[in-house]
């Protein structure tokens, strides 16, 4: 049977917390992720001098000085800021406002995209009820798989905004041109064979795309617009309008700074895996806002379905001894840790 407190969650993610907001709420006790003196005490979180890497010269002849940047910014900090990836600018600004537009529909018509409350991943609403104890994030997203093809659910792909799926559509095209490059340019860096990482993915690796929606908070003190987490991904590609992401860094919280037209690049699990511990996958966290609404596009990139990976052999030696086994669908077990609030890449250690 399931608790009184799992069964409140359920009632409250099927209302969507942008119904909440519209009908001017205040945050109820399951939002609430600490206490009044916790949130009076919690210090400032500064910027955080995330390194900016140019994907331009990642692709030139002369990479070796923006290579040694790339491995040493995701050695220290497990993510980046990408410019000159090559999307026009002009193309970012339309798939914001595609984004914006369709959070700003009725809840009529984006519950015509709902997915189940309980369980379901992918389609409009919250994420599946987290288990007895978690606190709930203040956000509402859509989640789509939009590549490989054929993993496509189209009765969640948005009629409205019209432009949505061709925009959608060109992005995702976009986004595995700068995976093909990125994933190419961290194996050099290591000295690897440029192609080890592209293979441990595999030909059918999957891309979500996530819509994420942060309405106006009015206890931003104390309600997250998502929880403590690393990603269980390889890694993540994050395009943001405003500030609210933020990086646990020498257990202190940073926020991380919007770079007009940059693609914010974050490790995930399973590049941790790969690298055999030498790429970091950080910690992070989305922070709400008393009077702003942020929206942000998090593509996902995760070895195909099936796909065993694990540290790469040039990676392990005597004086790197190997620290991860080779795992199938990590992503899975980090699901149910998340859902507990605890992270996963224990459970692939040796």
């Amino acid at each position: 049977m399931a608790s009184s407190s799992n069964t409140l969650a359920e009632v409250l993610l099927s209302r969507r917390v942008q119904e909440m907001v519209v009908n001017g709420e205040q945050p109820v006790s399951l939002y609430i992720c600490r206490d009044e003196k916790d949130a009076q005490n919690a210090p400032i979180s500064p910027l955080a001098p995330i390194p900016i890497i140019d994907l331009s010269l990642l692709s030139s002849s002369s990479t070796e000085e923006e290579l040694q940047k790339l491995k040493s910014a995701l050695c220290c900090w497990g993510c980046f800021q990408a410019i000159n990836h090559g999307i026009p600018s002009s193309f970012l600004d339309e798939i914001q406002q595609v984004t914006r537009e369709f959070f700003r529909q009725s809840m009529e018509e984006k519950k015509k995209y709902s997915k189940g409350v309980v369980e379901e991943m992918e389609g409009y609403g919250g994420d599946p009820s987290p288990e007895q104890g978690q606190f709930l994030d203040w956000q509402g997203r859509l989640l789509l798989t939009v590549y490989p093809h054929d993993l496509r659910v189209p009765k969640f792909w948005p009629q409205n905004p019209q432009s949505f799926s061709e925009i959608l559509e060109n992005y995702t095209c976009k986004m595995r041109m700068v995976t093909k490059l990125v994933s190419k340019s961290m194996a050099k860096s290591l000295h690897l064979e440029e192609n080890c990482f592209l293979e441990q993915f595999g030909e059918g690796a999957t891309l979500q795309a996530r819509f994420n929606h942060y309405p106006c908070c009015q206890r931003p003190d104390m309600v997250l617009g998502l929880k403590p987490h690393s990603d269980g991904t390889g890694y993540t590609i994050i395009l943001q309008d405003i500030e609210g992401l933020q990086i646990l860094q020498n257990q202190q919280w940073l926020t991380v700074p919007t770079v007009p037209n940059a693609l914010f690049i974050l490790m995930g699990d399973q590049m941790e895996i790969m690298t055999n511990g030498i790429f970091k996958s950080p910690v992070h966290r989305v922070i709400t806002n008393k009077e702003k609404v942020r929206t942000s596009i998090a593509v996902f990139y995760t070895p195909e379905k099936n796909k065993e990976i694990g540290p790469q052999d040039g990676l392990v030696n005597e004086d790197r001894p190997r620290l991860f086994k080779h795992v199938k669908d990590y992503e899975i077990i980090h699901w149910e840790h998340y859902q507990r609030g605890m992270r996963a890449l224990h459970a692939a250690q040796v």
